[in-house]
């Protein structure tokens, strides 16, 4: 390519960025100006098809950097991909379909949302690990890289770290990192917060580092990650060293990050590029070196060819068979047992762990699990990454250090990935650790996020059905087990809500979840023999209950290890709730059920004083 051709097309990446932030009134033009050699250079290198976005042997690319979305949509609009001018101009505006930070299912040719910075550089890693397996399950069918853009910011975060020094253990040689080290953040310049050699950094965890010094062309960019692509047994940093806001008077600058450019910053950076024309005009000569690249990846889909045995992994199967085991037992050993019946029957099944799959039991027997050391976040990110690739995966943790995973739950639930988060140790599973390893606002935490199920079976039954409900559904979700067994009350479970306990003329309902179930049981029991009768309901998940099952003339009791907050919607102003607001203590469990009142003697008593003065 020439080079005078290919700096206009830089350039061009630059300006028609900047307008459309420009148009829109906000957005990030420093990274926009800095960064469009990275961007021109990774799509001009990749294997996509920009006529089937969504090939699935395409190369994948995940801007970690979502604020320099402007930059992203102008280079998907250059190189042919569905996205108008008219697109550009609805740029951030009311569902358009180029909104501020990359998102999946909106953009054409976005392979990830990208936001929370770090998270990106996690779910490239996921990405990889993903292709690295497929590769080997399928050679000579599946075989294409994962592109990411980071910038300073997104190597500051944790997770970025905690996910590439695993892409180093795993040995992903078919990831290539690109780092747009302009050396600048929001407040002022990276050595104001980090004083660290990312080069030193990267090459201990075991990665393969070149340097760019001056990428603000886009030659050496293209010999670097020619050279990349020849790694063996290492993925690749590329440093590129950029001037955020190149050609802006605030270039180098803090200033430079969200600037918003006037129209007569535009006009004289076009005439600086030597880009004459009106705004969101393209050269001529610059158009057609874009169609031309662009026409060289058109029936790259066409030309590859599906195997059969691909094909049904992308299918996936969703009627699944899951056999009851029909004890008193765990529910982490009864899943255990219901996610090994599923992995032998979908191949897309694939897990990780946090360093705590032997207490947790959420693991394949025989699989090559993940395993992520102590990086709760980490692990969580990079499942969002094998579910953008099409495995249907699951991670486990403590339930109390599902906040280490939080954001990355939030962000399956907003790509709408079936990822399965297996959190074991619920409610005071964990009494003799103390406050700190015991959940009490957990579930109620996950079950605000939108568009997760979250999931707390009573017994065995329940448990058989859950999994199975969740691996044929294929959405976010969140299944809590405990630690201890407990007894058989649902025979027949129903995750809409399960009458366990039913009668005649009831003079209250019990409504619970997970292990407290069968203590309300228990609860019903010792009313019965005093001619009191009451419904056991339990929820196993607030998403799917359906509360016309409910008898409103009748108060209701709710019990739950967890705080008290999202079930006054089900017991109303008249009922009761036994639950925990506060904190707990170190102790056996014991103690701590008999100080906070959840036993069979108290639900009875709170049943009958909730009858007394209804």
């Amino acid at each position: 390519m020439k080079t005078e051709i290919v700096k206009k097309a830089v350039d061009t990446l630059r300006v028609l960025s900047a307008e459309i932030i420009t148009h829109a009134g906000n957005g990030h033009s420093g990274i926009a100006l800095g960064a469009a050699p990275l961007l021109y250079t990774v799509y001009a290198s990749m294997k996509v098809d920009p006529s089937q976005p969504d090939w699935f042997n395409r190369d994948r690319f995940v801007l970690s950097a979502g604020h320099g979305s402007a930059l992203l949509y102008s280079t998907l609009h250059m190189f042919g991909f569905d996205i108008a001018m008219d697109d550009l101009k609805q740029f951030r505006k009311y569902k358009s379909r180029t909104p501020g930070h990359p998102e999946i299912g909106v953009t054409p040719g976005v392979d990830c949302s990208t936001g929370p910075l770090g998270q990106g550089v996690a779910m490239a890693v996921g990405l990889a690990l993903a292709e690295q397996r497929l590769a080997r399950k399928f050679p000579n069918v599946v075989d294409h890289y994962t592109f990411c853009v980071a910038g300073d910011g997104c190597l500051m975060e944790g997770v970025s770290y905690e996910a590439c020094n695993l892409a180093g253990l795993y040995k992903l040689n078919k990831l290539i990192m690109l780092y747009d080290k302009n050396d600048i953040t929001l407040d002022g310049t990276r050595a104001m917060a980090d004083g660290e050699c990312v080069k030193m950094r990267f090459e201990a965890a075991g990665w393969n580092v070149l340097e760019v010094p001056d990428a603000n062309t886009a030659e050496p960019i293209i010999a670097a990650i020619a050279q990349a692509k020849t790694s063996e047994g290492k993925p690749t940093l590329i440093i590129c060293q950029t001037v955020i806001g190149f050609g802006h008077k605030t270039a180098d600058s803090a200033k430079a990050h969200g600037a918003v450019l006037s129209a007569e910053d535009n006009a004289e950076l076009r005439l600086q590029f030597g880009l004459a024309g009106a705004p969101f005009s393209i050269d001529k000569a610059v158009k057609k070196h874009f169609e031309n690249l662009a026409f060289r990846k058109h029936g790259s889909a066409e030309k590859w060819q599906m195997t059969p045995e691909l094909k049904k992994f992308i299918d996936g199967k969703q009627n699944l068979e899951v056999t009851p085991q029909g004890k008193e037992m765990a529910g982490r050993d009864s899943g255990h047992i219901y996610l090994n019946q599923i992995a032998k029957q979908s191949p897309r099944v694939w897990g990780a762990n946090a360093d705590i799959s032997s207490t947790t039991k959420a693991f394949i027997v025989g699989d090559d699990i993940i395993q992520c050391g102590v990086r709760e976040f980490a692990m969580a990110a990079i499942c969002n990454g094998l579910a953008l690739h099409g495995f249907t995966p699951y991670c486990s943790t403590f339930l109390a250090f599902s906040d280490y995973c939080r954001s990355a739950i939030r962000m399956s639930a907003l790509m709408n990935l079936p990822v399965t988060y297996i959190f074991s140790h619920d409610g005071l599973g964990n009494c003799p650790d103390g406050p700190t390893h015991q959940a009490n606002e957990h579930v109620s935490a996950l079950r605000l996020i939108p568009n997760m199920k979250v999931f707390r079976p009573c017994d065995d039954f329940e448990t058989a059905a859950v999994y199975k409900w969740v691996f044929e559904h294929n959405q976010p979700t969140c299944i809590i087990v405990g630690r201890g067994s407990v007894p058989l009350v649902s025979k027949t479970p129903n995750l809409k809500g399960n009458i366990v306990v039913d009668c005649v003329n009831p003079c209250a309902e019990l409504l619970s979840t997970g292990a407290e179930v069968s203590i309300c049981v228990a609860a019903a029991e010792m009313l019965a023999k005093s001619g009191l009768n009451v419904r056991v309901i339990s929820i196993p998940s607030f998403e799917l209950f359906d509360a016309k099952i409910l008898d409103s003339t009748i108060p209701k009791i709710a019990v739950e290890m967890g705080v008290s907050d999202l079930w006054h919607k089900y017991v109303g102003p008249n009922g009761r709730i036994i639950a925990f607001d506060e904190f707990s203590h170190s102790a056996p469990q014991d103690p701590i059920m008999q100080e906070l009142g959840v036993t069979p003697e108290n639900i009875a008593r709170t049943v009958l004083d909730t009858i007394k003065n209804k």
